[in-house]
């Protein structure tokens, strides 16, 4: 119940006033999330190893031109060795897709793949934390790959491999926010969520 301006009271309907406070958006009425989060995976796995042979590629164009050898990156020890083995490793991510996939569908479907249940529809979420959940993905499987594989090497000073892990986490993070963010408008091209809650909240009102 509530007053009116001339001090009259107005009685308010009771269902539409628990509708209101009760409304959430129906879990089992959004459609496609499995979906898009597998699709989101499997192009995450293939955008990976499509930006580290484009960053490969690219570095040995730019090398070339102003005359600077990069052979010698892989054997050297350091930030930059760290870099380009973190490069190579996400160029031929694709062929350990049977982990990465899996992996990041898990990813994706217990982080944006809820949003559009919550009833967030704004594309900010879902790009930022495709990019956070990729760089930490990414980042930190090369980071641990190549800390492992460093620790074979002989001749290597404690800061040298530390420098060389730091390099392949920053490298692999880049290359996995990147990737995130082009998985999170591929979920949202899928699910379409501001047409499905949108649709949602017609239904019930």
């Amino acid at each position: 119940m509530q007053f009116g301006e001339n001090g009259i009271v107005a009685v308010q309907d009771i269902d539409t006033v628990m509708l209101a406070a009760d409304y959430t958006v129906p879990t089992t009425k959004i459609k496609r999330v499995a979906l898009g989060s597998f699709v989101a995976a499997l192009a995450a796995c293939f955008f990976v190893s499509a930006i580290g042979v484009f960053v490969i590629i690219g570095a040995n164009l730019i090398a070339g031109l102003l005359g600077i050898s990069t052979s010698n990156q892989l054997t050297e020890h350091g930030f930059w060795s760290g870099v380009t083995m973190a490069t190579f490793s996400s160029a031929v991510n694709w062929y350990f897709g049977y982990l990465t996939v899996p992996a990041a569908w898990l990813a994706l479907g217990f982080s944006i793949g809820r949003f559009p249940k919550r009833g967030i529809t704004r594309p900010a979420p879902y790009y930022r934390w495709g990019a956070i959940w990729g760089a930490l993905l990414v980042g930190a499987t090369t980071m641990i790959g190549v800390a492992v594989i460093s620790q074979s090497s002989f001749g290597m000073t404690s800061a040298e491999y530390a420098s060389g892990v730091l390099g392949a986490g920053m490298m692999g993070a880049l290359i996995g926010a990147l990737s995130g963010m082009l998985c999170g408008g591929i979920f949202r091209g899928i699910v379409r969520p501001t047409e499905q809650v949108r649709k949602i909240a017609l239904d019930v009102f």
